[in-house]
């Protein structure tokens, strides 16, 4: 090979030195170690599952032509988000941390206000 000319089935940067391509290793993925991992893993879902069902809970309300109470309660379920994602330490609040925490507390803060005003000032119910 004179000139930088490859033989052909080679290619540049991805043979070792004796020629021969280098063994491709992929790192498998291993599980929890133990069940309290498991269990841990769980309990950081929590708030999220509680929050999330305050959420949930508001639907039916909707339904069944309950705007005010429904709007109530969808607003405490994301204010309960807000309050979990505030005092729990990241690792303990699962899905509810998605950007910073700041961030996160003063976006729910603001959709749960936002929310419970519009319930205020919508007549009826």
């Amino acid at each position: 090979m004179a000139g930088g000319q490859m033989e052909h089935g080679e290619r540049a940067g991805h043979l070792d030195g004796d020629g021969a391509q280098p063994a491709l290793r992929r790192r498998r993925r291993t599980g929890p170690g133990s069940k309290a991992a498991s269990s841990a893993h769980w309990l950081g879902q929590l708030p999220y599952v509680l929050a999330l069902c305050g959420v949930i809970g508001s639907l039916p309300m909707y339904a069944t032509a309950h705007f005010r109470k429904g709007s109530a309660l969808l607003a405490a379920g994301v204010l309960f988000g807000a309050l979990a994602r505030l005092v729990l330490p990241e690792s303990q609040v699962g899905m509810l941390a998605v950007r910073k925490k700041w961030l996160d507390v003063l976006t729910a803060v603001a959709l749960a206000v936002a929310v419970a005003v519009v319930a205020w000032v919508v007549p009826g119910d």
